[in-house]
């Protein structure tokens, strides 16, 4: 088996990761795409100049830059080596909506039936946070691409504005949810994770824990369920009511998919709601559920996601993560950050969370010391363990809930029409070609017709025009400036148009 680097591996063929290089933060952020030591991938295409390459990773497609392949140690591996995705048949079961006879997740604590908590939702939907009523804040996060925008606008209308945030130049957008004046809406910069490796990660972190929205909407998109899971992994940790909107289900259905709602909420402990944002279905449930986790500040059931009983690599970082947990507890809950999460970005190496606890030495170094105990037992550094343990989560909880959707007939044409727009040797002819074709329509068939018509029409209104000043006895200036200055000037730029715009 030949080892060499990612960026060096020939389309169509598959590699095992060996190991991940780089700078810190770089290295971090590919980790967290899945580039994990011992992962399997598939170099699917690249681009016609070679650069970004399209991976298959863990059954999601994954585009990254040359030059950052180039830190990704591989060993080549035959195609029967790679393990199929398991695709279960699962029956697929008509999700019941908000007001289903047995309780889900978000009426967990109630004594009462669902029917009567709907009634008593409108009592609960003024909300005092301290001594003040103020209007309930929700943060809208997801990753880009997601339909976080649609969502944004189908909720909130033309009720919206965008500025920045104090200090950085990172975009966002607030709004008031329609016909809800109580209800306010914070749409936040799409990221994948919450590592400090970019400024809108810090910003997105920064604002849940620092301005407690009352609940956060995680919109998902559900025809790529397992790269997108991993921030709401994230998110979860942080302890805020939450609720997780699977976005593009309409194209989960049409393609014969199938997600099991019900299974997913008790698997991840907060209620889940299947949405389509562009066709404005699952809208109105969503938003009941939101507003019934905020007023009631149900928080997630479930923080732990790595295995007690699994595997000696799982039990390893189980183990590391509770010891931290509870050496830091007290430190946490001081700077209020929920200690789960402190302990897991602690063992990924985030100084800056670690700097903000005040711990002192010793607790430093037992920190250090339980980190090392791990990597020796596991065989994998600290992010790589971190990082692992969620994806095999999510690899988990998506064969027991997920049945993949077959390639749409739109997906299969795009793919057909890549193959020569974006093949290596048919790129540049194709484009040439279509440039040609551009400008033959516009100089040769389409422009000068157009051109003509415009022409013909600018000249019959021109001596109509004349006509009726000449026999209104106009002052010669004024008619002059009329037909030779307007009719004459205007008109003959008028007439270059089409060819303008054809180009």
């Amino acid at each position: 088996m030949k080892k060499t680097t990612l960026d060096k591996l020939k389309v169509g063929s598959n590699a095992k990761i060996n190991d991940v290089s780089g700078e810190e933060g770089l290295r971090h952020h590919l980790l967290e795409m899945g580039l994990i030591p011992g992962t399997v991938v598939e170099l699917v295409k690249t681009a016609p100049l070679g650069d970004p390459l399209e991976l298959k990773v863990r059954d999601y497609a994954l585009t990254i830059r040359k030059a950052d392949a180039a830190n990704i140690q591989i060993t080549d591996i035959d195609k029967h080596e790679v393990k199929a995705y398991e695709n279960k048949d699962i029956e697929n079961v008509e999700h019941p909506g908000f007001g289903e006879k047995k309780c889900r997740i978000i009426e967990a604590n109630c004594n009462s039936n669902c029917e009567e908590c709907r009634r008593n939702m409108g009592k609960r939907r003024h909300h005092r946070r301290g001594n003040n009523e103020e209007p309930f804040m929700f943060a809208l996060v997801g990753n880009q691409n997601s339909g976080k925008t649609t969502l944004f606008n189908q909720l909130t209308g033309a009720n919206q504005h965008v500025g920045n945030f104090p200090g950085v130049t990172v975009e966002h957008k607030e709004g008031i949810i329609k016909n809800m004046p109580n209800l306010k809406l914070t749409d936040l910069p799409g990221i994948y994770s919450l590592s400090p490796y970019s400024t809108e990660e810090m910003v997105t972190r920064d604002f849940i824990l620092k301005q407690n929205p009352d609940c956060i909407i995680n919109i998902l998109d559900a025809t790529n369920i397992e790269r997108n899971m991993y921030l709401t992994l994230q998110l979860i940790e942080l302890n805020v009511p939450m609720v997780l909107a699977l976005n593009m289900m309409d194209e989960v259905r049409e393609n014969s998919g199938t997600i099991m709602i019900n299974n997913l909420e008790a698997l991840l402990g907060i209620p889940v709601v299947p949405i389509s944002a562009s066709k404005n279905e699952g809208i109105g449930e969503l938003l009941e559920h939101v507003i019934s986790v905020a007023s009631q500040g149900i928080r997630p059931k479930r923080f732990d996601f790595c295995d007690p009983f699994g595997d000696s690599v799982e039990q390893a970082v189980h183990r590391c993560i509770h010891a931290v947990k509870h050496l830091i507890e007290d430190h946490s809950r001081n700077v209020r950050i929920p200690p789960r999460f402190a302990a897991t970005k602690i063992i990924e190496g985030d100084i800056k969370l670690l700097n903000s606890l005040g711990l002192d030495k010793n607790e430093i170094d037992t920190i250090e010391h339980l980190i090392k105990q791990m990597e020796d037992e596991s065989g994998m550094d600290r992010q790589s363990a971190i990082v692992d343990m969620r994806f095999n989560f999510i690899e988990n909880l998506c064969l027991n809930t997920v049945q993949k959707p077959c390639e749409s007939k739109t997906r299969l044409k795009t793919i057909a029409a890549d193959k020569i727009l974006t093949g290596k040797y048919t790129a540049i002819p194709a484009f040439l070609g279509i440039i040609g074709m551009i400008f033959w329509m516009t100089f040769s068939l389409l422009g000068p017709i157009l051109a003509d018509g415009l022409d013909y029409l600018i000249g019959n209104l021109t001596e109509v025009t004349d006509s009726l000043l000449t026999t209104y006895g106009l002052n010669p200036v004024m008619h002059s400036l009329i037909i030779d200055g307007i009719f004459a000037g205007v008109g003959s730029c008028a007439i270059l148009f089409p060819i303008i715009n054809g180009r």
